[in-house]
């Protein structure tokens, strides 16, 4: 009889826990969709996340991206990296892949540093797949170097974890229209209004001038920076420099008084930045133009990669102009095309170097690499 009864007791605190289980489990996933509904990517803080993330029972799947968007923290990609989780998790939100099985949320260092240290994180962005039932594996954290950050590659890569695809929906922006339209009207009317004194537009070198200039702004990524609101360098907390190089902040002291070597050179890489809290590299102190990731730039780093066209266009056209030079010892002419050809050898050979260094695993180079 006292059997009996303990089995029943037992049934009975099963049944209660698994109805328990099931009804906080309906109630996590209906806050999450109300929180979806209102906005598509939802922000966490510690407790949301021990609640909604870390504890059992769970059934969905979740996309966080965990970042530093306060100015003080001075992460200028972080913003970026914000903008485009933001179009992937809105553009699963009123797609028809959207249910309850996959929500995107975000942990924003000041509201969560906490978890920061319970996934031993000690950088930003970071974007983490946390799967319904098992904790999350090597593959379930964005490879920023090798991948990005892009909105695309962002899709893609979740795919990957959860097999749900999502099409991506940028909403147009039609200022940018609007104003061209306007100032297209308004040269048109000058142009028509001072139609007796343009002459210097049937000069050829004018209008060369004007479209290589107007190639290179293209193809160094200006429009880019105008797009996605480049910061204008790398800020290195560490180091503290932003632009130019501060002399005693950077560092410039401590290479002076130790003697550090500029880098350290191996026989499979080369470091411009020591692994060591304790030790620091010259190369170290100075401020990073490119940036390594193939999803990001600087507005320096298009700069630098004008100039650099620019100089592969000058190289160009020395070395076409060389032969229809008249001279008698034909030594002008060897001198031009000369100068030509190095400038055009080495500015490429940079121009590889760069590519290599954002798109890693690239295979070709020419001179540098």
């Amino acid at each position: 009889m006292h059997h009996r009864l303990w089995l029943c007791f037992l049934w009975t605190c099963t049944v209660v826990n698994v109805l328990h289980a099931e009804n906080n489990l309906a109630d996590k996933v209906q806050q999450l969709t109300d929180w979806s509904s209102k906005n598509s990517l939802i922000r966490l803080n510690s407790e949301r996340f021990k609640h909604f993330v870390r504890t059992p029972p769970k059934n969905y799947s979740m996309i966080i991206m965990l970042t530093a968007l306060s100015p003080q923290r001075q992460c200028g990609v972080c913003k970026h990296a914000h903008d485009e989780f933001q179009v992937v998790a809105q553009s699963y939100r009123y797609s028809k892949a959207f249910s309850n099985k996959l929500f995107f949320a975000m942990v924003d260092f000041d509201e969560g540093a906490e978890v920061f240290q319970y996934l031993k994180l000690n950088s930003a962005p970071v974007f983490i797949h946390f799967p319904p039932k098992t904790k999350p594996k090597k593959g379930d954290q964005l490879d920023l170097n090798r991948r990005g950050f892009s909105a695309e590659h962002l899709t893609k890569w979740v795919q990957d974890r959860t097999e749900i695809r999502i099409e991506i929906y940028r909403p147009p922006d039609y200022s940018g229209i609007l104003i061209s339209g306007f100032a297209l009207a308004m040269i048109a009317a000058l142009l028509y209004l001072k139609r007796d004194s343009l002459t210097f537009l049937y000069n050829n070198l004018i209008w060369g001038v004007f479209v290589i200039l107007a190639i290179l702004t293209f193809v160094s990524g200006q429009m880019w920076n105008n797009i996605h609101g480049s910061t204008f360098a790398n800020h290195d907390q560490k180091t503290g420099h932003t632009g130019v190089v501060c002399y005693f902040i950077s560092g410039q002291t401590w290479n002076h008084i130790n003697g550090p070597p500029f880098m350290n050179t191996r026989k499979d890489a080369t470091e411009f930045f020591a692994n060591d809290s304790q030790m620091q590299y010259v190369a170290e102190t100075y401020v990073e133009y490119i940036s390594r990731n193939s999803g990001h730039q600087y507005i320096m780093e298009t700069y630098i990669v004008f100039l650099l066209y620019f100089g592969v266009s000058v190289g160009m056209i020395l070395l076409n102009e060389a032969p229809k030079i008249q001279s008698k010892k034909g030594k002008r002419r060897s001198v031009m095309a000369f100068i030509g050809l190095i400038i055009v050898i080495s500015l490429f050979s940079y121009i590889l170097s760069v590519f290599r260094s954002k798109y890693h695993g690239y295979p070709y180079s020419f001179l540098l690499k």
